[in-house]
C-alpha cells in the first residue's frame, strides 16, 4: 500500500495576499492579428471561478476573495498565458493579454496498436484520476486527444500530454472539469505518478445535490488536512503527525541495523509563518512527516471493496510527506505552493485528479 509515490503538479506557483473585492477586466487578442479571440477562457486557476470573452474579446470577473493567484487565459489553437497576481493587487481593470499562435512542440509522438493503446490508457488513468469511487465515476471525454511519447526511463514508463483541454465529468462530486494537461508521467519501476497543467471547474447543475459528496472528499484529503495544519486544529479535526526518523546501530558482529523512529511533534514545532509572503505558512525540516488520519475517509470503504484483497484496516490511514527542498511552502488556501517540493507515498497516492476540489472550496457551504 505504501510503496508508491506521486506528485500532482497543478498548483499555483505564487500565493496573494487577502482580499476584500476583485475586479479583473481587460481584452484578450491574437498577438499575429491584434484581433480580439471571441470566446477564449479566462480563469483563476483550479477554482471555479472564470468567464468567456465576448465578440469584442473583453472579459471582467468580480469575486469576493482571491483563491488562486495565477489567472489563465487560454484559447484553441493559442499558447495559454499566465499572469501572475501580485500581492498588493486588488484589482485591475485594464489588462490586455495577445494570445501567441501555438507552435507545434517536437514530440516523439508513439503510434500504438489499438491493444497497446487501450493498456495506457487504462494506466493514464489510474494514475491521473486515482483509484477511488470519485475516479469510477468520473469519465474523460475527449480522451483520443491523449497522446503518448517515448518513455523515459525505460519500457515501464511513459509520458502523455494533450493539446487542448480534457473535459472531465466527475458525475460523483458534481464536476465539470477542464484540465489543460501539460505533461504527464509515469514509470512502473520507481512508483512514481507526475502530472502538470491547469484546472478550470464548472458545475454539474444544482450544487446543492453535490454538497455532501464533496464533504466526503473533503474530509481526510491533504487539502483538509494542509487547512487543519495552518489553523492548528490538528486534534480537532483527528490529525496527528510524527516526523521519522531514520538511523542506524553497530551491532557486535560488525553489521549495522537499521531502525525507523516516528517521533510526534505539534504544529507549532514544525510550522511557521512566512515573513517573506505575508498569509503563507513555511513547513521547516527535512525528515519525512507521517500523517496519521483517526477517521475513515469515505473512499476507503471503496478501497476495501476494490483494492484490498485479504485481511482488516484499522480505523483511519496514513499518509506521508516526503520533502524534496530544506522548506515546504504553503498558502492561505491549504495549498502548496511549489509541489515539486514533496512527494506523497500512503493512502493519499490512491486520490488524485478525480479527488481534487477548486481552491475556492468550502465545507461550510450551504449552498
Amino acid at each position: 500500500m505504501y510503496k508508491f509515490y506521486f506528485y500532482i503538479i497543478c498548483f499555483a506557483l505564487v500565493s496573494a495576499g487577502a482580499f476584500s473585492q476583485v475586479l479583473f477586466q481587460g481584452k484578450v487578442i491574437s498577438e499575429e492579428t491584434n484581433e480580439p479571440v471571441n470566446a477564449a477562457s479566462v480563469y483563476f486557476n483550479n477554482t471555479s471561478i472564470g468567464t468567456a470573452t465576448n465578440a469584442l474579446g473583453e472579459f471582467k470577473i468580480t469575486v469576493s476573495g482571491l483563491a488562486s493567484p495565477q489567472l489563465v487565459i487560454s484559447s484553441i489553437g493559442f499558447s495559454p498565458i499566465i499572469y501572475t497576481v501580485g500581492p498588493g493587487e486588488q484589482s485591475n481593470p485594464g489588462l490586455l493579454f495577445k494570445l501567441k499562435k501555438k507552435q507545434p512542440l517536437l514530440r516523439e509522438v508513439l503510434v500504438l496498436n489499438d491493444e497497446i493503446r487501450k493498456k495506457w490508457l487504462r494506466i493514464f488513468k489510474d494514475n491521473f484520476l486515482g483509484i477511488t469511487e470519485e475516479a469510477n465515476f468520473s469519465s474523460i471525454n475527449n480522451e483520443s486527444s491523449i497522446y503518448f511519447t517515448k518513455p523515459g526511463n525505460g519500457k515501464n514508463s511513459f509520458n502523455a500530454y494533450s493539446d487542448i483541454p480534457l473535459v472531465i465529468i466527475n458525475k460523483k462530486l458534481g464536476y465539470k472539469i477542464y484540465f489543460q494537461l501539460q505533461e504527464f508521467y509515469y514509470d512502473q519501476n520507481s512508483g512514481i505518478t507526475s502530472f502538470y497543467g491547469f484546472t478550470r471547474y464548472e458545475e454539474l447543475g444544482d450544487k446543492k445535490r453535490w454538497l455532501e459528496n464533496r464533504r466526503k472528499a473533503y474530509y481526510g484529503s491533504s487539502m483538509h488536512f494542509f487547512r487543519s495544519l495552518i489553523s492548528d486544529k490538528l486534534q480537532q479535526e483527528f490529525y496527528k503527525i510524527f516526523t521519522i526518523k531514520e538511523d542506524s546501530l553497530l551491532q557486535p558482529d560488525g553489521f549495522k541495523k537499521n531502525f525507523i523512529t516516528a517521533v510526534p511533534v505539534t504544529a507549532a514545532q514544525i510550522l511557521k509563518a512566512d515573513s517573506a509572503n505575508i498569509g503563507n505558512y513555511i513547513v521547516s525540516g527535512k525528515n519525512k512527516i507521517m500523517v496519521q488520519y483517526n477517521r475513515d475517509p469515505e473512499s476507503k470503504n471503496y478501497l476495501k471493496q476494490h483494492v484490498f484483497v485479504t485481511g482488516s484496516l484499522p480505523t483511519g490511514f496514513r499518509s506521508y510527506i516526503i520533502p524534496n527542498t530544506d522548506t515546504v511552502k504553503i498558502d492561505k488556501n491549504g495549498v502548496l505552493s511549489n509541489p515539486l517540493s514533496v512527494l506523497f507515498s500512503g493512502y493519499w497516492v490512491y486520490e488524485k485528479a478525480a479527488n481534487l476540489l477548486p481552491y475556492n472550496y468550502d465545507p461550510d457551504a450551504k449552498k
